[in-house]
């Protein structure tokens, strides 16, 4: 119930950026320069660089290593939901069973095959990509709130084949990994080291972020924006719709994939829970939380999050019905997300002048 009153808000606010969106189109504004694309303003070389510091600084703010880890991993798989829901307004239930994939290919590829860990990263790459284009394409052939759940229907079969298969990947158990160096150009990398391993993550997630922007701020990402708004209106253009559609589903599946594989090396183990649907509930959250079509919104919605739940699970059991409030009130109040507030601030100065 709760996946299908998330989905029937979504389809609403979707429905309020369209009218406005012809509104702009209308008033003699240039076609396909939507709202979404315009909120890529955000991701500005001065942000950029606040993020990164914060992120090189994040073991030292966190109260421990692993914890700042499992955020720069977790920032990386909320984007890349982003670049589904926020930039091409599909919403999806599914999206941890590519992390998921992701999560287990590179661990058996550790574990089983001896494989080193950049050989193990595209393993699991490879794996979530191939499993994207299929699902993609099985999934795209439905809209709205069909394809929400036949993407839900297609994760939980994931979840029970590799629950039931627990001689390959452990099932209930998980997959234990063994922790491994890294030689890398005659440079021995000792992962083993919580701090090494960290900022070897680090380095991999902002390469992920830079192709992100890229992607999203190239003529494709513009496409994306486009249909976003108004999918008829860009069909109507001579665009594919559907085509575009399954790049972004199996980018989107890509990163996630690369998370997955991250957050492998991070814990040494797999853990089944990985592909759970409630893994997706949680990166939905995530984004709505930070704000979904703003680059950095799943980062703020990670860190919120996370931060939340550490604190509160330490004084209460039940440290979701907080955070559920916490979700509930920043929904009515701000739907556009934390990122939103900045944009609401000089809005409310420019009328106060």
């Amino acid at each position: 119930m709760a996946f299908l009153s998330l989905s029937n808000n979504f389809e609403n606010m979707d429905s309020v950026n369209n009218k406005n969106n012809v509104t702009e189109t209308d008033e003699g504004k240039r076609p396909g320069l939507t709202s979404a694309s315009l909120r890529m303003k955000l991701m500005s070389p001065w942000t950029s660089l606040a993020f990164l510091a914060i992120g090189i600084l994040l073991p030292y703010i966190a109260p421990y290593t692993s914890l700042a880890t499992e955020c720069i991993i977790f920032s990386l798989f909320a984007i890349s939901f982003n670049i589904l829901l926020g930039f091409t307004g599909l919403l999806s239930f599914g999206h941890a069973a590519f992390f998921g994939i992701g999560a287990c290919a590179s661990g058996l590829a550790m574990a089983d095959l001896n494989m080193g860990v950049l050989s193990a990263l595209g393993m699991g790459l490879i794996c979530a990509l191939l499993a994207a284009i299929v699902i993609g394409f099985l999934c795209l052939k439905s809209h709205g709130i069909s394809f929400a759940f036949l993407t839900l229907a297609f994760a939980e079969l994931i979840y029970f084949i590799a629950y039931q298969w627990s001689s390959l990947t452990g099932g209930e158990d998980g997959l234990g990994v063994p922790r491994m160096t890294l030689d890398l150009f005659g440079m021995v990398i000792n992962l083993k080291n919580p701090f090494v391993r960290y900022y070897f993550i680090l380095f991999v997630v902002i390469i992920c972020f830079i192709l992100i922007s890229r992607i999203l701020n190239s003529p494709f990402g513009r496409v994306l924006a486009s249909m976003r708004e108004n999918e008829e209106r860009t069909s109507f253009l001579g665009f594919n719709t559907r085509t575009y559609k399954l790049i972004s589903f199996c980018l989107a599946g890509l990163f996630a994939g690369v998370a997955g594989s991250l957050y492998t090396i991070h814990l040494a183990f797999v853990p089944i829970e990985n592909l759970h649907w409630s893994v997706s509930g949680e990166i939905v959250i995530i984004t709505l939380l930070g704000g979904m079509g703003y680059f950095f919104g799943p980062v703020v919605g990670t860190a919120l999050f996370i931060g939340l739940r550490e604190l509160v699970s330490g004084f209460f059991e039940r440290w979701q019905l907080f955070v559920g409030i916490i979700f509930v009130i920043i929904v009515i109040f701000l739907p556009e997300g934390l990122c939103a507030i900045p944009d609401k601030i000089k809005k409310a100065l420019k009328r106060g002048l």
